[in-house]
């Protein structure tokens, strides 16, 4: 991977909208697949902010998300265009002609409560925050309603631009133990809390030097990390 990582939002509505107008401002690539029908609304949240060709449509029921190792990154994403298919350049790699229906190589996958699914580790993995998997690394998840949706898209492009640093592994599996990240909500008290713990992560970086975090370096030979298939965002 080199520079800023390159993002795949798995499943369109407004929460991910939101999500991925979050990823963008933050200075990030994103890609957004929509399974299925577009939904109206999401598509014009995109539009209004001009984000409109991050989009991909992708059939009902053929959006598959595969992993050399299932907990960890790359993540190919595989699927069944429903808008014309992106020229993979003259000089595609093994993994850009392996498969015609291969949409692109991300450093991580960001999904909603209707594409965590798709995860080759199934669902119900901790969460610190609600938003960062415990079992597979660079996953990352966020949930209605579009506010809270921003908040989670601000809190994982902070993350991975190095502005904010995650607690030792030992503080997120205590956390996880008192059930505190799974207060993903948008009350008052979760607002909160997360608010305290970006502070605490901010601090973190800072002490640090900012360093942006890189994920670990696996996967098949020939797959670049860096270099999806699908659209340029």
């Amino acid at each position: 991977m080199t520079g800023l990582p390159r993002l795949a939002v798995l499943g369109l509505d407004v929460a991910s909208a939101a999500a991925t107008i979050s990823l963008v401002d933050g200075g990030l690539e994103v890609t957004t697949f929509a399974c299925g029908p577009i939904p109206s609304d999401a598509r014009a949240a995109l539009a209004a902010y001009g984000c409109e060709d991050r989009l991909v449509g992708v059939a009902t029921d053929t959006l598959r998300l595969a992993t050399a190792d299932p907990a960890t990154p790359p993540f190919a994403i595989h699927g069944v265009r429903t808008d014309p298919p992106t020229d993979p350049g003259p000089d595609p790699t093994p993994a850009d002609t392996a498969a015609d229906d291969l949409l692109g190589i991300f450093d991580a996958v960001v999904l909603t409560g209707h594409t965590e699914r798709l995860l080759p580790v199934r669902t119900g993995s901790p969460r610190f925050g609600g938003v960062f998997d415990r079992r597979v690394v660079w996953a990352f998840h966020v949930t209605d309603p579009p506010e809270l949706a921003t908040a989670q898209g601000r809190w994982i492009g902070e993350y991975l631009r190095g502005r904010y640093a995650l607690p030792e592994p030992a503080a997120m599996d205590a956390a996880t133990a008192t059930g505190r990240p799974r207060r993903g909500g948008a009350g008052r008290a979760a607002r909160a809390e997360r608010d305290r713990e970006r502070r605490a992560g901010h601090a973190r970086a800072a002490a640090t030097g900012y360093p942006v975090p890189r994920p670990p370096a696996t996967g098949p030979a020939g797959v670049r990390a860096e270099a999806p298939t699908g659209p340029e965002s």
